[in-house]
């Protein structure tokens, strides 16, 4: 590549979520002229294909100096030397890895929700987990009814821990159907295939973990509220996807056809009508949207709202980073 427009680095190309970022960018207005691939030394030889061009990928972050933005799509630790080596280059950069999310000194941001981003902003950072898909619909919700509690369980799929979380649910079932021995389950802690694990990561003492206080973290700074949250993760045997349940308590009654309207109008959200089960997994794969079906008020309760929502975490945490950078590269476009 070689053309007019945009410099572009890709750190974690080969990834998963890199991958759907390359897809999402190919497929964006952004005018982007050349395409630096990026990836740790597991990588070292492979290409990448963009825009109907093959991209030799590098192993190398050192000599970002001339890109206007790089993206850090690997696992946290590598995105975390990525993004400082950007910072000390003067590139701007999205941390779509989830690493920089906690820093309360970098802005965090999810598109849909229409915050403003900071002129010139050196360093952006996005959700990497199911704030993506929760926060655009408690963020309505919020706005309509103010809410005051919420209770929820996230299904993770393997996805959720990168192209190697999908290589080893894929080895273990191969392993079982064939009735070989199971290989270690190194990727998510333990084995995956065909059964369901409490809990993502390590559990601290009371039985919580840090993947489900992240999420709790990220969702106050998105929202910019306080109410009580008590989130659980599961991870559960699908390649890619996430699906939640969600209970909401609010201050005032609630209608649930008019929250329906409400989600309906807000940016990122679509409401199920494909019937009462409600969507599927299978439904919101390829999806840039986040999915809400099933929503019900209690009858017992009826300031309390039970909804089911799906995404494809990998499909909106791409084109979240592409929205952002849009804004994020706008001066440099004379936009």
């Amino acid at each position: 590549m070689g053309h007019a427009g945009l410099s572009i680095g890709v750190y974690g190309a080969t990834g998963a979520l890199g991958s759907e970022l390359l897809a999402a960018l190919g497929d964006s207005a952004l005018q982007v002229g050349s395409l630096r691939a990026i990836a740790t030394d597991a990588s070292l030889g492979r290409d990448v294909e963009f825009q109907g061009e093959s991209v030799p990928v590098e192993t190398e972050t050192r000599g970002l100096v001339g890109l206007d933005l790089v993206f850090c799509c690997a696992p946290p630790e590598a995105s975390t030397a990525c993004v400082r080596e950007a910072l000390r280059a003067e590139v701007a950069c999205i941390d779509c890895s989830g690493a920089m999310a906690g820093s309360p000194e970098v802005p965090l941001r999810v598109a849909a929700l229409g915050d403003r981003i900071p002129e010139a902003a050196p360093l952006l950072a996005a959700p990497a987990d199911a704030a993506l898909a929760w926060a655009p619909v408690l963020a309505a919700l919020h706005a309509e009814a103010p809410l005051s509690r919420l209770t929820a369980t996230a299904l993770e799929g393997a996805s959720a821990a990168g192209r190697k979380g999908i290589d080893a649910l894929y080895k273990e079932s191969l392993a079982l159907f064939n009735q070989e021995d199971l290989p270690e389950g190194e990727a998510m802690g333990q084995r995956l295939a065909f059964d369901c694990l409490p809990g993502f990561g390590p559990l601290d003492e009371a039985g919580g973990s840090e993947r489900e206080r992240a999420l709790v973290g990220g969702l106050r700074r998105l929202l910019g509220v306080e109410f009580a949250m008590s989130v659980a993760s599961v991870h559960v045997p699908v390649f890619v996807g996430h699906a939640a349940h969600l209970v909401v308590e609010s201050e005032n009654e609630l209608d649930a056809e008019r929250l329906a309207e409400c989600l309906a109008r807000a940016a990122g959200v679509d409401v199920w009508g494909g019937g009462a089960a409600g969507p599927t997994l299978r439904a919101a794969a390829g999806h840039e949207r986040v999915i809400v079906g099933r929503m019900q008020v209690d009858a017992e309760s009826p300031r309390c709202l039970q909804l089911w929502l799906v995404g494809d975490l990998l499909r909106l945490a791409a084109r979240n980073a592409v929205e952002l950078a849009a804004v994020q590269v706008a001066p440099k476009l004379g936009k």
